[in-house]
């Protein structure tokens, strides 16, 4: 038999379609290879770059979301080649993958489907490369974590079949949706995957429904392929609980009718998930903020009690406690200004630092002096408190980096140390790349992989990370085979994060977790607009410009030719329905551009003529919290330019 059916499902990760879609072109296989891509619905230009780009491929575009099992329906249903692969977008396959998976179902009848071993993108061992099928037991094993605990063990870790070993050939009895790899007749006998599942449970199902046939499922560690994972839901979302539990709900009622261990497991499994989903966002959205609030507090005490000794020359002359809510209203006042202006985003540098403590400083004057004059304490005190916060700020947060992030650095960005492995015309493309998206000092070098690069070649990479403390490696598909790859990934194991550059060398995609959503950094599309900081201070400036509009509502009601437009907007702009400005609505390519709120105001063209995407493009890639003033100011007080 020979001919394979490659079906992938895509929702918005074009730049990992394009990745994935290129190692199935480089791969070794001689036969046959029909791909068919079934788009549901994206909305980031997959299509646009699919008819540039691969236009020989089959492609199924869907006007709405189907889901994982119906889309993957419709290509199985008119797959036309001997075997199929049902592929997940975020995967990249060894140049063997689909040799070896072929050989092996024609030397073995009695298998019906067959999975690889799938490392993550720091080159770490997926066990849902091989899994058994999930029962009360085993689900309890796993929820509890007695399953990490015992990962060998077959009664504690049989839902990830931990008694077999990870680099041998095995039966197994659970395949996964981003790899399966079986005989077209055998899917098409079945129905394909069970459209009772949106998302998650549908693999289960379907290996299930292949063992049912008589059909073994076996496990090949004999290739591997990447799986970045997470581009497409992320974990403890309410989302991807009701997701994944209602699937394990639907495929326990077809297992299990009327199971009430069933049920207790999946209402435990929830109620557990939802809480340790909600402590890890509180821990990493609270616990920070409320340490500097504790800090800052305390350094104003002890202000507080050495100005009291040293000028009044008395250690009680501000009552104990009488000042001291005060004092937590407005160090909290602090913590708010910084945190709103990116104390605690990981990409956050000293600029922003001081804007917070500008911000911060007036907010917390402009408060203390509308306080009764028996509140106020000491002018003193309030500036030591200001200048303090700036300083115990930069301190606290390079010890959290450090605690986090294994970097005294103040910005995490800057702590990068980044290598790429390619050939010389490669690197001059990718470290543009490295450079606008980290700075400059990211990159360290290039490794040669047909000679020597800068720093080194491609067989000293272990000796290079070491002395040069490298923490991010990019390899250049274009000149380096995935086996390469996959063996300079073994060797370096998880002392650094990977990522790839694609064939034509304008992206860099990759993920250093699978608990992480997959990355991606392109030449072309860096957007400013897109950064926490910048998210908030155009919210941030959408408020103001509303109040303000409300609070001079007689000049504006004489002197602004938009008063009409300004004040029907006023309430949408306050509850965040709209944004002052916008993009230009004419925008034909509008959707590969980051989503934002529908404007009061079109953008003016940058020049006569100018395209309305080019004028969105630059607006989102070049975005300042000045620009924007300077435009709203236009848009308020003056007749703009069309």
């Amino acid at each position: 038999m020979t001919g394979i059916t490659i079906i992938i499902v895509n929702y918005n990760v074009k730049y990992f379609l394009r990745q994935c879609l290129q190692s199935i072109l480089n791969s070794d296989y001689s036969g046959a290879v029909e791909i068919i891509v079934v788009d549901n619905n994206s909305q980031d230009g997959s299509d646009v770059m699919m008819a540039e780009e691969f236009p020989s491929i089959q492609y199924i575009y869907n006007t709405d979301n189907k889901g994982f099992s119906k889309a993957n329906n419709q290509a199985i249903k008119i797959a036309a080649q001997p075997y199929t692969l049902i592929l997940n977008p975020d995967t990249i396959l060894q140049e063997d993958t689909l040799s070896i998976c072929a050989q092996y179902l024609d030397k073995h009848s009695e298998v019906g489907a067959v999975g690889v071993k799938m490392v993550d993108g720091s080159g770490t061992y997926l066990p849902e490369s091989k899994r058994g099928f999930p029962t009360p037991l085993n689900s309890i094993y796993k929820l509890s974590g007695l399953s990490r605990l015992f990962p060998r063990s077959k009664v504690f870790n049989y839902y990830y079949q931990g008694h077999l070993s990870d680099s041998e050939v095995n039966p197994i009895e659970v395949l996964t949706g981003a790899f399966t790899f079986a005989k077209t007749d055998l899917l098409q006998k079945i129905g394909g995957f069970d459209e009772d599942y949106f998302m998650y449970g549908e693999d289960i199902e379907l290996s299930y429904q292949i063992k049912k046939t008589g059909q073994a499922i076996h496990y090949l560690p004999t290739t591997q392929i990447i799986h970045f994972k997470g581009e497409s839901t992320r974990k403890l979302s309410r989302k991807y609980l009701t997701n994944f539990y209602g699937a394990m709900g639907i495929y326990a009622g077809k297992r299990n009718k009327g199971s009430a261990l069933w049920a207790a497991i999946l209402r435990f499994g929830i109620i557990a998930s939802a809480i340790v989903g909600l402590t890890r966002k509180f821990a990493r959205a609270i616990l920070r903020p409320l340490l500097d609030w504790v800090l800052l507090f305390g350094a104003t005490k002890a202000v507080e009690h050495l100005w009291a000794i040293g000028y009044h020359q008395d250690p009680n002359y501000y009552k104990s406690g009488e000042f001291n809510f005060i004092f937590l209203v407005l160090t909290f006042v602090a913590i708010i200004c910084y945190g709103f202006l990116g104390q605690y985003d990981r990409r956050h540098n000293l600029k922003h630092l001081f804007y917070g403590f500008i911000f911060s400083s007036l907010s917390m004057l402009s408060l203390y002096s509308l306080m009764p004059s028996e509140w106020r304490s000491s002018r003193l005190i309030l500036m030591s408190l200001a200048l303090l916060s700036s300083v115990i700020l930069y301190v606290s947060r390079r010890l959290y980096n450090r605690m986090l992030f294994g970097t005294t650095q103040f910005d995490t960005q800057s702590a990068k140390r980044v290598a790429i492995v390619g050939n010389s015309d490669s690197v001059k493309k990718i470290d543009k790349i490295i450079t606008q998206f980290s700075g400059a000092e990211a990159y360290i070098g290039s490794v040669g992989v047909d000679g020597q690069g800068m720093i080194g070649t491609l067989a000293d990479l272990p000796d290079i990370v070491e002395s040069r403390s490298l923490n991010e490696i990019v390899f250049c598909s274009k000149d380096m085979s995935t086996q390469q790859i996959f063996t300079a990934m073994a060797d370096l194991g998880n002392k650094v994060s990977f990522k790839l550059a694609n064939n034509d060398n304008t992206s860099i995609l990759g993920s250093d977790s699978k608990e992480r959503v997959g990355e991606w950094y392109t030449l072309d599309l860096f957007y400013k607009i897109t950064q926490p900081f910048h998210i908030r201070t155009k919210r941030l400036v959408d408020i103001g410009a509303a109040v303000l509009c409300l609070i001079g509502f007689p000049l504006v009601l004489l002197s602004s030719p938009s008063r009409e437009k300004i004040f029907t907007n006023l309430f949408p702009v306050l509850i965040g329905k709209k944004s002052w400005i916008g993009y230009r609505e004419s925008d034909v390519q509008g959707s590969a551009l980051p989503e934002l709120r529908d404007g009061v105001f079109e953008l003016m063209p940058l020049n006569q003529g100018t395209s309305a995407h080019k004028t969105n493009l630059h607006y989102a890639k070049n975005y300042s919290t000045w620009s924007e003033l300077s435009m709203l100011a236009t848009f308020l007080f003056k007749k703009p330019r069309v």
